[in-house]
């Protein structure tokens, strides 16, 4: 059970929080690049070795033997900078700098050059599926960054069309209606791509906002709108761990079953949900915890507070309390509701229940005492 318990949380925890849409670009790439540097290094591993995977084939080509070498160097550099567009996006972390930027269209230069003599030189088969592989390659990994994604394509794009002018001596119309296709099946399947990216952040967007809500009705109890015992006790387990003492209240509304008997159920509830109302705003700051401990009890938690501090948040709720003047025939100490409060502070190696327990010993003073009070 344990096991299971540390796997689930283990999952959890490895779960990416996107806290906005550029993180959400950033896990893109970090998924996305190594793919598309393996396609990268792929292709320009196979022309450094054409001569091991086709016999003799720089031999084959003929003409123009001598740039041979500078397509090596190219092919070369093509990975080296492939894989340190890998590390560079992993180390950044995972986000396009300028430097990533120059790195990118290097990459798409050096295969622009090595495509347009693959093409012009030696009419190499290859060279045109080449070209359409490397940029169908970028829009499938970079269409969610439209800046890298054209620093890409278009060198690449436009050597095509440069290349087919240089060999048919002008513009072939056959083949600037095939372009002008492949360009708008581009600019399409991007847009697709770039629609479902969207849609896929606002679903995450929708679905964080439900588990928000689903936190907030795990924490916070639906009547009076504060935070309900669980949260308390998580915060005060965090509270101990805190080198700073804190102090606690606990308050509870008197003769409340009374209240219910009198007025109604339905009348004690609104009665509550005013009282709690009234605490949140005699706390000091927002990061004082009001949580309802059960029924008509309530337990504040002062962060980094004294004794003296906790009793001027009790004279603030007595006070606030007096100028709401919430009726209560059946109570024996006032004509109002009021309520009754013990406070205490922590101490070094206190515990949750520990601190929780003399707090409701206090709280039982103050009833001993006569109510409508609070004790130390």
């Amino acid at each position: 059970m344990e096991q299971h318990s540390n796997n689930k949380r283990r999952t959890f925890n490895s779960v990416r929080m996107w806290q906005n849409h550029s993180d959400m670009v950033s896990q893109a790439l970090s998924v996305s690049i190594p793919w598309f540097t393996f396609v990268n290094v792929s292709f320009a591993l196979i022309i450094l070795f054409r001569n091991i995977l086709i016999s003799n084939f720089d031999r084959s080509i003929g003409a123009h033997t001598e740039i041979l070498p500078f397509i090596d160097e190219i092919t070369s550099g093509i990975i080296g900078l492939s894989l340190l567009l890998v590390l560079f996006i992993y180390r950044l972390p995972a986000r396009f700098t300028p430097l990533c930027m120059a790195m990118l269209v290097t990459i798409s230069l050096m295969w622009s050059y090595c495509s347009y003599n693959f093409i012009v030189s030696w009419q190499l088969p290859f060279a045109w599926p080449l070209s359409v592989i490397l940029v169908l390659t970028a829009l499938a990994a970079l269409y969610y960054h439209p800046t890298a994604l054209l620093l890409f394509i278009t060198p690449l794009w436009l050597t095509a069309l440069l290349a087919s002018v240089q060999i048919n001596q002008g513009v072939n119309v056959r083949f600037l209606l095939v372009w002008l296709t492949l360009t708008a099946i581009l600019i399409y399947g991007r847009f697709i791509l770039q629609r479902w990216f969207d849609e896929a952040w606002l679903r995450y967007q929708e679905n964080r906002m439900l588990i928000a809500r689903l936190d907030v009705m795990a924490h916070q109890d639906a009547l009076t709108g504060t935070a309900n015992r669980r949260s308390m006790e998580n915060f005060l387990d965090d509270a101990l761990l805190q080198a700073e003492p804190f102090s606690l209240l606990m308050l509870d509304v008197d003769y409340f079953k009374r209240y219910n008997d009198h007025y109604g159920h339905q009348a004690g509830d609104e009665c509550l949900a005013k009282v709690a109302d009234l605490m949140k705003r005699s706390v000091r700051t927002p990061a004082d915890l009001v949580a309802r401990y059960g029924g008509e009890e309530f337990v504040i938690v002062l962060p980094a507070s004294s004794l003296n501090e906790a009793a001027q948040v009790a004279e603030r709720i007595q006070t606030n309390l007096h100028e709401t003047s919430l009726p209560h025939a059946t109570s024996e100490v006032s004509e109002m509701v009021t309520v009754s409060m013990g406070i205490t502070l922590s101490k070094s190696g206190d515990s949750t229940a520990g601190i929780i327990a003399r707090a409701d010993e206090a709280l039982y003073r103050a009833k001993q005492q006569g109510r409508n009070r609070w004790e130390k």
